[in-house]
């Protein structure tokens, strides 16, 4: 029964504490500056006027989302501040929500997140790739933005090339400025893993709509947006065709994801990972996000209920329209000078527009 007795709210933030004074390496002892660990406080007296932090069962749930009771993870305790930074918003703007929201009749297919509002569903599951800590300044880091080829084997050829002949003569300079180099992985095939498990939770319905989000860092912003849109084998593309395959050889197709709708891709991961000085980093609506919507989707295939597009414009705080304008605007420009916007463009928005986020 101890479980379940209801706890005052002094007891819920001494329990969390207790469990988090003995995480030295988590990120909120680590990164957060006095005033986002003073706004973390206050938040947990949000969740628990809301109800979410009332028991000793649902703060154990929370804290090992968090990763503060159990083993630290970072990369799932980015995960969950991330989950933690969509109950508040919902909490905060008074939208009707459900946690952990089952949608179909399966074992372990539920949702993060179900909001209710203007008599929609949106649904929504989130996903926080793995962070990988920046490197020896010492090392060069080396970023593919995405595959140019549809044959991997074709681009490894390339990459190889790059190794011997470009990479050698970098770090054999006399200055001695890198000791060293590391190639950052593509995550195409992360994208395509998120949207495969979501397609297992998502359905289709009337006046609903299902969002992938994915949350990562400001650089990894760039990289993210190209998985889907670039040229050669972009997800939300024509040219993804033939691009990607399964484990067991199989092609991936569009209609293998045809149930989410939208992803919203945002930046909330910059928020943690490092120290903000007058920045909080528990409001939703202080990040960069960018809704691409799946052209491929049932529901966008068949034109039905588009509205609910629109709506989904005023449910969470977004750049889209803004977004989309300067790129056009870029692209433009870029056009009349012969060159590509595209592989910068995002830095180059969220750096003015964010600039603490960058």
């Amino acid at each position: 029964m101890g479980d379940i007795n209801i706890m005052t709210e002094n007891e819920v933030i001494n329990k969390i504490y207790g469990y988090l004074k003995n995480q030295n390496e988590h990120i909120i002892m680590e990164n957060m500056t006095n005033e986002s660990v003073s706004l973390f406080w206050e938040n947990i007296s949000v969740l628990y006027k809301a109800g979410v932090l009332q028991n000793n069962k649902a703060v154990k749930r929370f804290c090992d989302k968090l990763r503060i009771r159990t083993g630290y993870d970072r990369d799932q305790c980015l995960q969950g501040l991330s989950e933690m930074v969509f109950w508040l918003y919902a909490i905060k703007n008074s939208y009707t929500y459900e946690m952990d929201k089952k949608l179909k009749n399966q074992e372990n297919t539920d949702i993060d997140i179900q909001l209710l509002k203007y008599g929609y569903k949106f649904n929504i599951e989130i996903k926080t790739p793995k962070q990988v800590k920046e490197d020896d300044d010492k090392v060069l880091g080396v970023n593919i933005p995405f595959r140019s080829f549809k044959n991997k084997d074709t681009q490894k050829t390339y990459i190889d090339k790059l190794e011997k002949e470009v990479f050698p003569q970098i770090i054999n300079k006399p200055d001695g400025m890198y000791t060293g180099y590391n190639i950052s992985k593509i995550n195409d095939n992360k994208v395509i893993e998120y949207l495969r498990s979501c397609q297992t939770k998502f359905n289709y319905e009337a006046n609903s709509i299902n969002v992938l989000v994915i949350s990562v860092s400001s650089q990894q912003m760039q990289d993210y947006w190209g998985y889907i849109y670039n040229p050669f084998t972009g997800i939300f593309t024509e040219d993804f065709k033939n691009s990607f395959y399964d484990k067991s050889g199989k092609d991936v197709k569009h209609n293998d994801f045809d149930s989410v709708d939208v992803i919203y891709l945002t930046n909330i991961v910059e928020g943690h990972i490092r120290k903000i000085e007058g920045f909080d980093p528990w409001k939703l609506e202080n990040y960069c996000g960018i809704f691409c919507i799946n052209p491929f989707s049932v529901r966008t295939k068949d034109k039905k209920d588009i509205e609910v597009y629109e709506k989904l414009l005023n449910i969470l705080p977004n750049d889209t329209v803004l977004f989309e304008k300067e790129h056009d605007q870029a692209n433009q420009r870029g056009k009349e000078m012969n060159i590509s916007v595209d592989p910068i463009f995002m830095q180059e928005y969220i750096s003015e527009h964010y600039p603490k986020l960058i």
